[in-house]
């Protein structure tokens, strides 16, 4: 579904129907109060649209993990997480309930299907990982979980959410997206007190994701896809990923596609360097066009052409990964792979990939950033200079020294 028009929805339905149940559920509760168990058994969390966030999330699923060992967790999102979800291992499949949102119609059929599974379970808790989305909150209310925890406005303006959470917690925009979402978890487990939840310190809260092996037989696959393309390919090769695409969600998350190219041609002109460009298949045709821009043999176009596994199967076996600010970032730091990603209208300090290979590179100009939960991720701006002024050479000699290659 059109990232804007999902928006539209979330603001123009959202508003009225949080308004409306949270008169119900004042009435509901004054008639008729329901305690809640003091260790939950059955906990979902929620977390829909940003593929790369449920990376992001793992922090606090281990985490609950922990805080919660006799729970069974459940995880509601869209179809494009289940990949994720599966490979991290952390959420079993019976237990992920998925949304599709491609068309009105499937989507509202659903999400109606996913509410009648959630009635069913009986859940104790439900943790909303989306911040000030709408839908989501409606979803975690309509569960039927007598304890629901989110991130809520308090004294902000805008971003009504009604009053449908029963553990709320104040949203950080100075920490890391990974660390709040812990504070959610453990604003769970804390007896009713003064509002806001979890103040808790953090500083040694472990941000740790798994890392994805790749087997033999899976390693082997990956070969033949690449000597399809190329089929002088040797161990001696310098495997380089481009990732020159974003999501729709924020198109001004893009580095310009010309200075991929300078990039690419920079590193091409050591013999030993193959460049493999990846996308989805919606992103095939630009990927495309970029390889036919570059000349080379040694550039392959796999965009489209492979599953999630596929893809962390590639990062297991290559040498570096420069890409936007999108979920590949998020799912290289699953593997060793080394990565370089490009970040303008978001900032690295709230959603940096986890991990100890990757470097951001940011400018951090005045306007940014200027996309964030504040704004549906809505940026004004018609001139991202935050991404087009990051210099391709500054982004080819960083790459450079990471492959151990001389200009």
């Amino acid at each position: 579904m059109n990232p804007d028009l999902m928006r539209l929805i979330d603001r123009w339905a959202g508003v009225p129907l949080c308004f409306l149940l949270t008169l119900w559920d004042r009435l509901r509760r004054w008639l008729s109060p329901r305690p809640r168990r003091p260790q939950p058994q059955r906990i979902l969390f929620i977390e829909l649209a940003e593929i790369g966030g449920l990376v992001v999330a793992y922090p606090s699923l281990a985490h609950a993990r922990r805080r919660f060992p006799e729970a069974e967790i459940y995880f509601l999102t869209f179809k494009g997480g289940q990949g994720i979800l599966d490979l991290m291992e952390i959420v079993p499949p019976a237990n992920q309930i998925i949304i599709r949102p491609d068309g009105l119609l499937r989507f509202l059929g659903d999400t109606i299907a996913a509410l009648r599974r959630l009635r069913r379970l009986r859940l104790d808790a439900v943790i909303n990982l989306e911040t000030y989305a709408r839908f989501s909150t409606l979803l975690a209310y309509l569960s039927g979980a007598p304890a629901r925890v989110g991130f809520h406005r308090f004294h902000e303006e805008g971003h009504y959410l009604g009053d449908l959470y029963t553990h709320k917690v104040i949203y950080n925009p100075h920490r890391h997206a990974a660390e709040t979402f812990i504070t959610l978890v453990e604003a769970l487990g804390e007896e009713p007190d003064a509002e806001p939840r979890a103040k808790i310190p953090l500083e040694n809260a472990s941000l740790e994701v798994p890392k994805i092996k790749t087997t033999p037989q899976a390693r082997r696959a990956v070969q033949e896809m690449l000597r399809r393309q190329y089929p002088d390919l040797n161990d001696d090769h310098r495997l380089v990923i481009l990732n020159p695409n974003a999501s729709d969600l924020v198109a001004a998350r893009r580095w310009p596609t010309e200075n991929f190219l300078v990039v690419a041609r920079g590193l091409l002109q050591d013999p030993r360097v193959l460049i493999v460009l990846t996308g989805t298949a919606q992103e095939r045709d630009h990927a495309e066009t970029v390889r036919l821009a570059l000349e080379s043999p040694r550039v392959l176009n796999l965009a489209g052409l492979t599953t999630l596994a596929q893809l962390i199967d590639l990062y297991n076996q290559a040498h570096l990964l420069i890409t936007n600010d999108s979920g590949p970032a998020h799912f290289a730091s699953l593997t060793e792979l080394p990565v370089l990603v490009l970040f303008g209208p978001e900032t690295p300090r709230i959603y940096g990939p986890l991990g100890e290979n990757v470097e951001k590179i940011y400018l951090g100009l005045a306007c940014s950033p200027c996309v964030s939960v504040y704004n549906q991720k809505r940026s004004p701006c018609t001139q991202n200079r935050c991404l087009r002024d990051i210099p391709p050479q500054l982004v080819l000699e960083k790459a450079r020294r990471k492959l151990g290659i001389e200009a």
